[in-house]
């Protein structure tokens, strides 16, 4: 799915009106400052379509700027325009940029995107989704684009992208990457195929979603045990110390809630505070 954010018309009328100091070359294309961002045009859309970041239904987003992107080595160079917010390797192509992902733990993720500036009818920009031992070494590769033909990327820009400032997304839930800061660590593995400038990168966007505890093979609780309906989450509260039960090792899974215990509930579970 390609989304078109940023309005290649204002880029157009901005780069017109500034004077040419304004244009950060640095043997990449002309890109008026200030250029960066949404579509103008979609960002009211945008925001009414904005989701919550809370609950185990609702996505929230994580994103990398160009300027959090490094080599992967200190061979590979690099350089950067429209005041530093577009990068693009300039002596080696492909993956020869990363940046370390940082996630809850125990999140799903589920969408992977790219914002960048493609001005090339031959090269594109790629990014891979690694998931690496907790040496940062042994690491798995999401499964590539179908859409990505130069390299089994997990996405890409693609070959015939000339759009300028542009987006592209892919969903990764199919994939079942449940994050596990313990054992793992996670990178974002990112490149361009040109080295002029035609073809850099802006931002890398990762979409996940909370979820609930795996339903443990134990009961803590008589009356709610392995198998019951609500196990799996009687059990999560308990493991994030939000309950205790009602006494005498049980739960009490069909009593009332009062207003007391419902304002320990909450405010155990969602960190809250006086002020």
């Amino acid at each position: 799915m390609r989304i078109g954010r940023l309005a290649i018309v204002a880029a157009t009328a901005v780069a017109a009106l500034c004077s040419a100091k304004s244009v950060l070359a640095q043997g990449a294309p002309g890109v008026a400052d200030g250029t960066v961002g949404r579509k103008a045009a979609q960002s009211a859309v945008r925001a009414k379509q904005r989701p919550l970041t809370y609950g185990t239904s609702q996505v929230s987003y994580y994103v990398i700027d160009a300027s959090e992107i490094d080599p992967i080595t200190s061979n590979n160079t690099y350089s950067a325009f429209n005041n530093f917010q577009l990068r693009y390797e300039t002596n080696t192509t492909g993956l020869g940029l990363m940046a370390p992902l940082h996630l809850p733990g125990g999140v799903l993720v589920t969408y992977l995107e790219i914002d960048y500036y493609d001005n090339s009818n031959t090269g594109e920009i790629q990014a891979s989704f690694g998931v690496c031992d907790f040496a940062g070494q042994s690491c798995t590769f999401q499964p590539g684009n179908p859409g990505c033909g130069d390299a089994p990327v997990t996405i890409c820009s693609g070959n015939a992208a000339t759009d300028g400032f542009s987006s592209t997304s892919t969903d990764l839930s199919v994939d079942n990457i449940v994050i596990d800061n313990f054992e793992n660590r996670y990178f974002l593995f990112v490149g361009t195929t040109t080295n002029d400038g035609s073809t850099a990168i802006s931002q890398i966007i990762v979409g996940y979603v909370l979820q609930v505890s795996p339903d443990p093979p134990f009961a803590t609780f008589n009356d709610v045990p392995v198998g019951h309906p609500q196990h799996q989450f009687v059990e999560a509260l308990v493991a994030a110390g939000i309950t205790a039960g009602c006494g005498g090792g049980n739960y009490c899974p069909t009593n009332p809630v009062t207003r007391g215990q419902m304002a320990v509930f909450l405010s155990k579970a969602l960190g809250l505070q006086h002020h």
